[in-house]
């Protein structure tokens, strides 16, 4: 009985030897299917790239859209920190065109007749959107959808105004009704950034889809978002422009983007 047991004593000792050796070699394996499935990367970060459209409102009352819509870019970086597999914080650093379209009506200073200006504003800002992406305990197919909503806060670094002035001039005609009125446009750039303010702050509120790429390293993020700006951007109005009767323009953005993780 005694040598059965030390035989049953010697092998428990061989396998408790053996133990180290089997984790050691198990280890890797188990890294990598951490790595696989993302859980040993919570704060990942990327490039982000997208589409902008924008106009310019004439505050929350009444919610007049000023005149037009204006297309334009954005890029920059993000890096988002995974607090549980459904919730996310993600900041960003994006360079952002913005803006809208703008008519104003003035009278001459020397002859009383009218001009008209047509203005698409594109305005060039620099923002930090701070947001929370909240999605769905389970994915869907592999894609996992998200509510994303923050504030964000802009800086306007220029705002370049691409324009056409037309002239209504009174002048005399050979004709039987004598005097009449004749039109002449003409077209320009225009440096406007003085008529706007540096500090620009807005509320983000929008989906988005969290996919991971095939092999686990890599996720791509998909955004549609809409910018509401929460402060008026202009500096006053011009008391001269027959239009204007807002003293507050505010610029409304909606924002299409698709960023991957490196």
């Amino acid at each position: 009985m005694m040598q059965y047991f030390n035989r049953v004593l010697n092998k428990a000792r061989c396998f408790a030897m053996t133990l180290p050796v089997i984790a050691a070699l198990s280890a890797p394996d188990a890294f990598a299917q951490d790595a696989d499935s993302g859980t040993g990367q919570p704060l990942v970060y990327g490039p982000k790239i997208g589409l902008t459209s924008s106009g310019f409102y004439e505050g929350f009352l009444n919610g007049r859209q000023h005149t037009g819509s204006v297309t334009g870019v954005a890029v920059g970086g993000f890096a988002s920190y995974s607090l549980l597999d459904f919730l996310d914080v993600s900041a960003e650093l994006m360079y952002m065109q913005q803006g809208g379209t703008r008519v104003e009506l003035k009278e001459s200073i020397v002859d009383g007749s009218l001009i008209t200006t047509t203005g698409n504003v594109k305005l060039h800002n620099v923002e930090f959107p701070v947001l929370v992406r909240l999605g769905m305990p389970n994915p869907v197919l592999g894609i996992r959808p998200q509510l994303v909503f923050g504030p964000s806060v802009g800086f306007n670094v220029a705002a370049i105004q691409s324009q056409d002035i037309t002239y209504f001039v009174d002048a005399f005609n050979e004709t039987p009704a004598g005097l009449e009125t004749f039109a002449r446009t003409g077209s320009g750039t225009e440096n406007v950034r003085s008529e706007y303010r540096s500090m620009q702050y807005g509320l983000n509120v929008g989906l988005g889809a969290k996919i991971p790429l095939e092999g686990g390293s890599n996720t791509f993020f998909f955004d549609a978002r809409y910018r509401y700006g929460v402060n008026a951007i202009n500096n006053g109005y011009d008391p001269n422009d027959l239009l204007r009767d807002a003293t507050d323009i505010r610029s409304n953005t909606f924002l299409f983007s698709i960023g991957i993780t490196l």
